[in-house]
């Protein structure tokens, strides 16, 4: 046998060997890959970290709610003085007006009249930049909702249910009641009493006197 015929009897046996050792290779990264997400896990934290963690949070919010009340509470107290500071900018003008009728010597009533005029138009002037409105009242229909009846009475000319006169005015800002109207509601026409028979007592027969010296 030549050399030729021996090369090729040992080229078959090579060719097992090398299919062998691929598979073992293509196995060794897959085995890698499977065991590196294992070994990157961090550990877990344990039941006294979360509880920690939990009151740190709990403190946190506590916190957090406690500015948030007393920023509120601020800022209540500070609207309250800037309101009363408003009502109380509107009549401040009233008061002057007030003190200057008050300070004029020897004022005849047309005087004092006219003064008192000024001091009625400056409150109406100031509940109206205030958003004060009147409720009107007589002539309307009673609704107890605005007004605020304080008796009713009988007319001829005003119908059942509608206001005959005011007593006080009443007052709204917007939607919101101030005050009700203190109003009299007509009872509509007086209706007759009904007439209730007289009893009159029997008649008694005078008696006959016995003569005197009998």
């Amino acid at each position: 046998m030549n050399e030729e015929e021996k090369n090729n009897e040992t080229k078959p046996q090579d060719t097992p060997a090398t299919e062998t050792e691929q598979p073992q290779n293509a196995t060794a990264p897959e085995t890698e890959q499977q065991e590196s997400p294992a070994a990157e896990e961090p550990p877990k934290p344990s039941p006294e970290q979360l509880l920690k963690e939990a009151q740190e949070k709990t403190l946190r919010v506590m916190a957090e709610f406690d500015n948030y009340r007393k920023r509120i509470a601020r800022e209540t107290v500070e609207n309250r003085e800037r309101a009363k500071i408003n009502v109380i900018a509107n009549f401040l003008p009233v008061y002057d007006y007030f003190t200057m009728a008050m300070e004029q010597p020897g004022q005849d009533l047309a005087t004092l009249r006219a003064g008192m005029q000024m001091i009625q138009n400056e409150f109406t002037r100031a509940l109206t930049n205030l958003g004060v409105k009147e409720i009107p009242s007589v002539g309307e229909k009673f609704d107890p909702q605005l007004h605020d009846a304080t008796k009713s009475e009988p007319s001829e000319e005003v119908p059942e249910g509608v206001i005959i006169s005011q007593w006080k005015k009443g007052y709204k800002v917007g939607d919101k009641l101030v005050r009700p109207a203190m109003v009299v509601v007509s009872s509509g026409p007086a209706k007759p009493e009904p007439e209730v028979p007289s009893e009159k007592p029997p008649a008694v027969e005078p008696s006959e006197r016995p003569e005197d010296g009998e």
